[in-house]
Order: structure tokens, then C-alpha cells, then sequence
């Protein structure tokens, strides 16, 4: 018969380790960074003198506009994703990846090339977009409007080439003045 471990010396360790765990964290580990805070600020505008249902009515007419496909509305939440699908083929990619096979066949004698670098070149792109509308609890009828955008690069094999969070500044600029002439449009009820 296999023998427990005596409770009365388990129980204490293991609320030792856990008092433990809590004493090493740093005071600044939930502070975001300076570059994070510039980010945010490039991501969100605010809206006054609309309601949320506005806003977001307004943010679907504009990715409409530029293509994307509404993925998901959450009016509760008021949160709004979308993606899209675009080629992402580059030429002078294309024409480096086959000079590497053309290469490797002739230096191999095998003229049964199976393009592995082709295979690796990039195919399509999707963006992936978030909206949110947080209302601000200190103005009635004033909305933070954050956007988040993504882009997920995939190879002639269908796999993930690179992918990175969309960080231009005139691309979160172009969608705000965009989002700005549609909500006044949602204001005059047009």
C-alpha cells in the first residue's frame, strides 16, 4: 500500500511558495512601454456627441468601403473585427527563389527540379482588423475608438511567411479620416 505524504507538512510549503511567488514581482510589470504608449495613441481617436451604436454602424460602412469582410460585430462589447485577402506576390522574389532552382538543377545534374524555392515565396497576405469602442465614462456621449491592424504573409505552401502588427502611422491616419466623414454622415442621418 503506497504511503501519502503527511498533510501537516505539505499544506505549509506549499502556502510558503505561494507567499513566495508574490513578493518577487517587479513594481513596474504591468507599466507599458514608452513605444507601446506611442502606438496606442497612433491606434485611437476620440468621437464626441454620437452614441456607440453610431459609431460602430459607421466603422462597418468604412471597412466595407476598403474591401474587408465584417468577420465579427459584438454591439455589447462594442468590438468590430474584419480581414481581408490580397496577393502578396513580389516579382523580384519570385524570379530569386527560381534562379535557386534553376541552380540547383543544373549543379546536380537532375533536371527533376521540385521548386522548393518557388514553394517559398509569398502568395497571398491577409489583414486582419480589430475596432473598439469604449465610452468615456467622464463626457456623455464621447467614444474612444481604438483599431488594431494585423498582416499574416503566407508561401506558395501555405505556410506563415512572417507576420506583424501594422505600425504606420498614415495607415491608422487614412482609416480615422475615413471613420470621421462617415460618423458625421451617421450624425445627419444620411
Amino acid at each position: 500500500m503506497m504511503k501519502l505524504p503527511n498533510i501537516r507538512l505539505v499544506l505549509p510549503a506549499a502556502a510558503m511558495a505561494v507567499l513566495a511567488s508574490c513578493t518577487s514581482m517587479p513594481t513596474d510589470t504591468l507599466r507599458l512601454s514608452e513605444s507601446a504608449l506611442a502606438m496606442r495613441s497612433i491606434q485611437t481617436r476620440d468621437f464626441y456627441d454620437i452614441d456607440e451604436v453610431s459609431i460602430l454602424s459607421a466603422s462597418v460602412g468604412v471597412l466595407q468601403d476598403l474591401g474587408y469582410a465584417i468577420d465579427e460585430v459584438e454591439k455589447k462589447l462594442g468590438v468590430i473585427s474584419a480581414s481581408k485577402r490580397a496577393d502578396a506576390t513580389n516579382e523580384a522574389q519570385v524570379a530569386g527563389r527560381v534562379a535557386l532552382d534553376l541552380a540547383s538543377c543544373v549543379f546536380t545534374l537532375l533536371f527533376a527540379c521540385d521548386n522548393e524555392n518557388y514553394k517559398k515565396t509569398d502568395d497571398v497576405q491577409d489583414f486582419r482588423l480589430t475596432v473598439v469602442v469604449l465610452p468615456d465614462s467622464d463626457i456623455a456621449a464621447t467614444h474612444a475608438v481604438r483599431v488594431t491592424m494585423q498582416r499574416i504573409v503566407w508561401d506558395r505552401d501555405g505556410r506563415i511567411s512572417h507576420q506583424a502588427t501594422i505600425d504606420d502611422p498614415d495607415v491608422y491616419q487614412s482609416f480615422f479620416i475615413k471613420l470621421d466623414k462617415s460618423v458625421n454622415l451617421e450624425r445627419e442621418g444620411v
